[in-house]
């Protein structure tokens, strides 16, 4: 495809290094002539200077050939503008647009409701807001991804000295979860990221990603010896748009909820908009006001204000004066790949999910969504298996996937199956397949059409 991407920020430049590394005609549009100018230098696509709100930068970056725009600057109103001339100006087909408002999104729908296009709106805000609720229901995971209409459940935890899985290769995952069926999915080491083949060690210090069925959940974890909260107990450090939507969510499955506010006005919309929640005003690294929070009682301390250090900060402070678990939301992405790494027990970054987000949206034959882990290291694919497909009617342990990619999950009408090597793939089932990012171009022509 021919593809245009407005914005050369960290989420731009991550999107046009993976598209034209799939073999797509990337144009990336960026209106900071000296960012242009060094994108122009350090990526393999063609750079355009100029705003990608109007018609003329569009134009020039190939839009009305295109078969495919990006917008996905930091600006919602950039965004929205570009979004609305590659629509409506150029016919674009496929329109994905990056929003993070919910009212700039809904006025966005509403002109766009007669475009004969494809319109999408990606809001990575609300997409952490589903994470942090999800991650919420698993103690102990790290991150976790949902698949197959939710069906399925992709979830890391870090390995400790005396786990039952430690110093045990990968096939050994069947022996413990006879009755649960489970997959070792990816496995993070330090700095190195693998999906594993059978004989593949578990070590101590590793983050294991395991696939389960969700309805597995509470044998799965009774067998890692996780309980679930069944009393949630949050507080939430912010009163931006994640916390206080995170805040109605949890109200909403009778949760106890503490927002803390930084300032007064903030923490007085918070109170109106909240009726039922406590709300407490001031610094959220102030230890003496997380104390006056019974901080120690927290099951879950969950830092979403705007200042993304601060979260990290307040995160560490909150598991130092004795929350069970502390979430933190954070978008720089050294820190962001500090998963495991700090006392904090999840990291939520809105720019690996508005990547993810955009990228289960392009185009593709067959692809039903697509999703990142660790970092944009690893990636899932859920895809359907068609006749004319290289996968159809094969039998799973002699597929000739590469190295570092394996089938993790099929669903055939109904049924959910976390597959044995065994199993065959049959024509219309929905298969989820993992691979290390340098494997999707393979990936992709190995499915077919």
């Amino acid at each position: 495809m021919q593809i245009v991407i407005v914005g050369g920020g960290q989420v731009g430049t991550t999107l046009a290094e993976r598209l034209s590394g799939e073999g797509h005609d990337v144009s990336l549009l960026e209106r900071d002539p000296v960012l242009a100018a060094e994108l122009q230098e350090s990526l393999d696509v063609r750079v355009v200077e100029g705003n990608g709100a109007t018609a003329d930068a569009l134009r020039r970056a190939g839009a009305a050939d295109a078969s495919l725009v990006l917008a996905c600057t930091d600006s919602d109103e950039a965004n929205f503008v570009s979004g609305r001339v590659a629509a409506s100006m150029f016919k674009v087909p496929h329109v994905v647009v990056r929003l993070r408002d919910p009212a700039h999104e809904e006025a966005f729908q509403e002109l766009s409701r007669h475009d004969a296009v494809e319109i999408v709106c990606v809001n990575p805000e609300a997409a952490a807001v589903d994470k942090i609720a999800l991650l919420l229901e698993v103690p102990g995971a790290l991150d976790i991804e949902s698949f197959l209409d939710g069906e399925l459940l992709v979830a890391g935890f870090p390995i400790g000295e005396r786990s039952e899985f430690a110093e045990r290769p990968v096939s050994d995952m069947r022996l413990f979860f006879a009755e649960t069926p489970s997959l070792v999915v990816a496995i993070a080491r330090g700095d190195l990221v693998m999906v594993p083949h059978g004989a593949e060690m578990i070590c101590a210090g590793d983050i294991a990603y395991f696939a389960l069925a969700r309805s597995d959940l509470a044998a799965f974890l009774e067998l890692l010896d996780q309980e679930r909260d069944e009393q949630f107990n949050v507080m939430i450090a912010g009163a931006s748009r994640i916390g206080l939507a995170l805040a109605r969510r949890l109200q909403g499955r009778e949760a106890h909820v503490t927002l803390v506010a930084s300032e007064g006005e903030a923490a007085q919309r918070a109170a109106e908009a909240l009726p039922g929640a406590l709300v407490v005003q001031g610094p959220v690294t102030r230890a003496a006001l997380l104390e006056e929070g019974e901080i120690n009682r927290v099951s879950t301390f969950v830092a979403v204000t705007d200042d993304h250090e601060t979260n990290l900060v307040a995160g560490l402070l909150a598991k130092r004066q004795g929350a069970r678990r502390a979430f933190a939301l954070v978008d720089n992405p050294a820190l962001a790949n500090l998963i495991g790494e700090t006392a904090v027990d999840a990291i939520i970054s809105p720019r690996l999910l508005a990547i993810g987000l955009t990228l289960r949206h392009i185009p593709r034959v067959r692809v039903h969504s697509m999703a990142a882990l660790l970092g944009d290291r690893v990636e899932m694919i859920e895809a359907e298996v068609g006749r004319g497909s290289p996968v159809c009617r094969a039998v799973i342990e002699k597929l000739a996937l590469p190295r570092g990619a394996l089938v993790i999950a099929v669903r055939r009408g109904t049924k959910l199956l976390v597959p044995r090597g065994q199993d065959k793939i049959e024509p219309g089932d929905r298969m989820l397949l993992v691979a290390t990012t340098d494997l999707t171009a393979k990936l992709h022509d190995f499915l077919g059409s």
